[in-house]
């Protein structure tokens, strides 16, 4: 079969439009990969990032716990040794007892009340036979 000059042109001209199509097909592919690739990559490095920032939070939280636990402990404690030192000296202002009384001493307390309605506290001081 022979073809007219006109359609061998335009047999090589569709011939060469097929590969240039061909060819930026296969360049839209292989940008697309790059893409999706890259898009991979970003979304790991997100990922890895996002889990490092939470641990590190994580962290951060616990050691603040822990401080604010110690303080608290602290504080309970300091308020502890305030009111055994407040008993202590009460007891010793009152005489019935605290650190340094001797054990052959005991404390006795008489409540009385007067005509005009007053009470009267006297403690006394005793010592054991």
């Amino acid at each position: 079969m022979y073809l007219l000059p006109e359609q061998e042109k335009t047999g090589r001209v569709t011939g060469s439009i097929k590969e240039k199509a061909r060819e930026v097909k296969d360049k839209t592919y292989e940008t697309a990969q790059q893409a999706k690739e890259k898009a991979a990559q970003t979304a790991q490095e997100a990922r890895e990032k996002t889990a490092e920032t939470t641990e590190s939070a994580k962290q951060k939280a616990q050691e603040g716990k822990e401080n604010s636990k110690g303080v608290m402990q602290q504080t309970g404690e300091k308020v502890m040794q305030m009111a055994e030192s407040a008993k202590d000296t009460v007891k010793q202002t009152l005489g019935i007892g605290g650190p340094g009384e001797d054990e052959d001493t005991y404390a006795r307390k008489d409540e009385t009340e007067d005509p005009a309605g007053y009470k009267h506290t006297t403690i006394y001081k005793e010592t054991k036979y």
